[in-house]
């Protein structure tokens, strides 16, 4: 009987417990106990909006600090060519350093390629780099990267209010193009 008991007030010091530190979460974080689903959804789109404008602006000063990645979420060859919805952004993706970028794509198709993965990597010095930004405060950044033997042109369009970006490479190798969607992720040496 005795045992009863002190496993009835546990439980009840428990229950007291857990209401006064969801009380203390919902005083830090200021959302209502009460949201209806109308405001829960409208607070979640501010906070994606301003999560998104946060992205776009780091975005931005890696492209101008010249030290960033695009890596792909979905790739597509050709002007009407597949569409890869699900390749490997850590093998597939277009990095720039400074004076130096890498473009290196790589089809998971079993075969080997020139780069030993499926794919070509083109690895050489950044030139003609030319960063304009529309009245719309979309960026749009041309380069060429020359290898050795190999080279391509890439132009990245960053879209304002998000840091996804649409790159397209036009290598001299071969007159297909690729296109490649992702996020293009700023990073510091």
């Amino acid at each position: 009987m005795k045992r009863i008991r002190v496993l009835i007030i546990a439980m009840l010091l428990a229950i007291a417990c857990g209401d006064a530190f969801a009380q203390t979460i919902e005083q830090v974080t200021g959302i209502p106990k009460n949201e209806t689903k109308a405001e829960r959804k409208a607070r979640e789109k501010k906070l994606k909006a301003l999560a998104d404008s946060v992205a776009f602006i780091d975005a931005q000063s890696g492209v101008a600090d010249r030290y960033f990645v695009v890596t792909a979420e979905r790739m597509m060859l050709g002007n009407y060519g597949r569409m890869y919805n699900t390749p490997n952004s850590s093998t597939n993706f277009i990095l720039v350093q400074g004076d130096t970028g890498t473009v290196q794509i790589a089809f998971d198709n079993g075969m080997l390629g020139a780069n030993g993965l499926g794919g070509i990597t083109v690895d050489g010095m950044v030139r003609d780099l030319e960063i304009n930004v529309s009245k719309k405060g979309d960026v749009h950044y041309s380069f060429s990267i020359l290898g050795t033997g190999i080279s391509a042109q890439v132009t990245i369009d960053l879209y304002k209010g998000s840091n996804q970006a649409v790159a397209t490479v036009s290598p001299n190798f071969f007159s297909s193009r690729l296109t490649v969607y992702g996020p293009l992720i700023p990073y510091k040496m």
